[in-house]
């Protein structure tokens, strides 16, 4: 994926870490939510910068007929144009000093994992009572058995 893709991905993976957090990991361990985020980062991290420097060869892209990587800095063409998968290529060809550009953008994955997870809170509430703002979109029926069966557990 390109860096258009992983930081998309790393908002997505906020928000479903907070969702995970609230719903499942609160009521058992509090510090799964760090755990679960520097994995995912440090992971990404890994695999990005592997095909950035070619270590993974991405040319294997190739038997797509939309996809032309080529053979030589084929990790750095791939990230620069980053939705080449789905056909769309801005033929963006490295320059020096790029490589600048690549480790804020490659640092900023953080920056989009965290607001992923803090507006991720907003939407699904942060203890495991709240319901969060997503409550607007329920059901009426759905809220109205939940709080039954709440206060009948009560």
């Amino acid at each position: 994926m390109g860096f258009a893709e992983g930081l998309i991905l790393s908002f997505v993976a906020g928000w479903i870490n907070s969702y995970l957090y609230r719903k499942y990991l609160r009521k058992r361990n509090k510090d799964w939510i760090v755990f679960l985020a520097v994995f995912f980062l440090l992971s990404l991290w890994t695999v990005d910068i592997l095909i950035y420097f070619d270590v993974i060869d991405i040319s294997w892209l190739n038997f797509l007929p939309w996809v032309n990587i080529p053979s030589i800095e084929g990790g750095k063409y791939f990230f620069w144009n980053s939705f080449i998968v789905f056909g769309i290529d801005f033929q963006i060809s490295f320059q020096p000093g790029m490589e600048i550009i690549a480790s804020f953008l490659f640092i900023s994955y953080l920056f989009w994992y965290y607001f992923g997870s803090k507006l991720g809170k907003v939407i699904h509430g942060t203890k495991t009572y709240q319901q969060g703002h997503y409550l607007i979109y329920r059901p009426v029926k759905k809220f109205i058995r939940d709080r039954e069966k709440k206060s009948r557990n009560s």
